[in-house]
């Protein structure tokens, strides 16, 4: 199920064929479902207790150009498509290459060996080489989950590189591959502008494994001033290191206990903080931004470090990457009297989604790159995952929708304003859902999260029947409809629930600016947004 070229919409049905089907607005209703690719689906898994075969994933479509898609049948077999101009009239999709799940030597060692979900993928035109005409860089994103009998499972990410020389002629070759693994699940995962980094979304951090295409190098830990603090100087209880937070700043505390000498060494925005001599933690450490170098105040029994976040408001999971826990100081609301209003009744929202005992996540959006296999950017999301992802312009990374207090907003990857060298990217805010955190926050089932081009609406699914639209501005040209004497006018926004007749699972949505479209078990639904005034 996927979207591509305004209201046209694809859908693989149970038979393995692809369908086409297009949104009219002037009539209000789809059209014909149209056949343009058929392909033979492998039969079922045979699970037994004898058997330790993977379950297959769901069939998956990505877009990587406006000619080219990629397939995956989801037991390992990856199919390049030759579309051909789509927004024209309907024509049989090609394929130009079929790449079995068997991957071989080389550089198709690295490719998903069973089933796998295509993420993203994106056409890259490089200028002619040595050879005649230009090349052509076909780079997707699969994710498949490992699961392991003796360890918890591991999410792997196979980013691999296709190559077709001569302009856009012959087969598609395996240029490269390479593997990321993480103990944790990407909730946003897309390549940047250029193709050289990836941008993911995750409670933990995703690290490079192997690369057939440019080697790791793992970091020379025999020369610790020049490469970083020594492992058994990271900061952790037995350095005499301790940290706390505020929503405003970072204060780090260094006992001078047992005859350790602290040494702080400042340099414009940099600083290094060392022991005995031995360096211990540098400013490129911290798991966040800090504004300028930390402020210090010493005694005859600590040194303490005040550093000033540049993103007011965010929490640390960490100090910085393997470091210590963060000590919580208690604040001057602990004395305080408890509130007066405890007996207020509360709502489902409030609870959260863990338990008692549960493990506070903290998610982190980066940016890993393909040739240092670094992190390179990293952002705070706080304890709240990415809403969703969408789609706002062919051929650019997708846009992330996150949740800021009551609302969501949207921010778009960019390249930097400023030419930085290759890889430079920054955030840009598209646009806010005002309300919408709220809203998602009281929905217990959340299957899918979606919201129309022109962030007019937003909708959540549940997995069967129940539909919930959030228009942000309702009434008469969507200004405001409540109009007061004194202080700002106030939009309102409206929030509709459809339950559908229909009792099968909710498969697919997709939104535009007048309709949603469901994809459900045996039909598609159109809901048409027309609201009488």
């Amino acid at each position: 199920w996927a979207s591509a070229d305004g209201a046209c919409l694809y859908y693989v049905d149970v038979s393995g064929t692809v369908q086409r089907v297009q949104y009219r607005p002037s009539a209000g209703r789809l059209s014909a479902c149209c056949p343009v690719y058929r392909f033979t689906l492998p039969p079922p898994a045979t699970t037994t207790a004898t058997t330790d075969t993977p379950d297959p994933y769901n069939v998956s479509l990505v877009f990587a150009s406006e000619r080219l898609c990629l397939l995956a049948d989801g037991h390992g077999t990856i199919s390049v498509l030759q579309t051909g101009d789509r927004t024209a009239a309907t024509t049989p999709w090609v394929a130009e290459s079929v790449r079995p799940a068997d991957p071989g030597e080389g550089a198709n060692r690295l490719l998903p060996s069973a089933g796998s979900v295509l993420l993203d993928a994106r056409l890259v035109v490089q200028p002619p080489g040595d050879g005649p005409g230009q090349q052509l860089l076909l780079h997707c994103i699969a994710l498949q989950v490992d699961q392991l009998p003796a360890k918890p499972s591991e999410t792997v990410l196979h980013w691999f590189t296709l190559e077709q020389p001569g302009g856009g002629s012959g087969c598609w070759t395996v240029r490269s591959s390479c593997q990321l693994r993480s103990a944790g699940y990407p909730r946003y995962c897309t390549l940047d502008h250029d193709c050289a980094g990836l941008l993911v979304a995750s409670d933990k951090p995703f690290t490079f494994t192997e690369d057939t295409e440019y080697p790791i190098i793992e970091p020379d830990r025999s020369d610790a001033p020049a490469n970083g603090p020594e492992p058994a100087m990271m900061l952790d209880g037995s350095a005499g290191l301790s940290w706390s937070q505020t929503m405003a700043d970072i204060r780090i505390c260094c006992s001078k206990q047992d005859g350790t000498s602290w040494q702080l060494t400042t340099g414009g925005p940099a600083f290094q903080l060392t022991a005995n001599g031995k360096l211990v933690l540098t400013g490129s450490q911290l798991f966040g931004a800090t504004s300028g170098p930390p402020s210090s105040h010493e005694t005859d029994t600590t040194l303490e470090l005040v550093l000033e976040k540049v993103e007011k408001e965010s929490v640390w999971p960490r100090l910085y990457e393997g470091g210590p826990e963060e000590s919580i100081v208690a604040g001057p609301d602990a004395d305080l009297p408890p509130a007066p209003d405890l007996d207020a009744m509360l709502e489902e929202c409030d609870y959260g989604d863990g338990g008692e005992g549960s493990e506070e996540q903290y998610f982190t959006l980066e940016r890993l790159d393909r040739r240092l296999h670094r992190v390179t950017d990293r952002a705070s999301l706080g304890s709240q995952p990415p809403l969703f992802a969408m789609r706002l312009q062919p051929a650019v990374p997708a846009a992330i929708v996150v949740r800021h207090h009551v609302d969501a907003c949207v921010w778009q990857p960019a390249m930097a304003a400023t030419d930085t060298g290759a890889g430079a990217w920054n955030l840009r805010h598209e646009g806010t859902l005002h309300t919408f955190g709220y809203v998602q926050a009281s929905k217990r089932q959340q299957k899918y999260l979606a919201a129309s081009p022109d962030l007019g609406y937003a909708t959540i699914c549940e997995s069967e029947r129940m539909v919930s639209i959030y228009r942000l501005n309702y009434g008469g040209g969507g200004g405001a409809v409540l109009r007061r004497r004194h202080g700002p006018q106030v939009s309102v926004g409206q929030q509709h629930l459809i339950f559908l007749e229909d009792t099968t699972e909710i498969l697919g949505v997709c939104c535009e600016s007048e309709a949603i479209v469901l994809l459900l078990e045996d039909a598609l639904v159109t809901l048409q947004l027309t609201i009488e005034e």
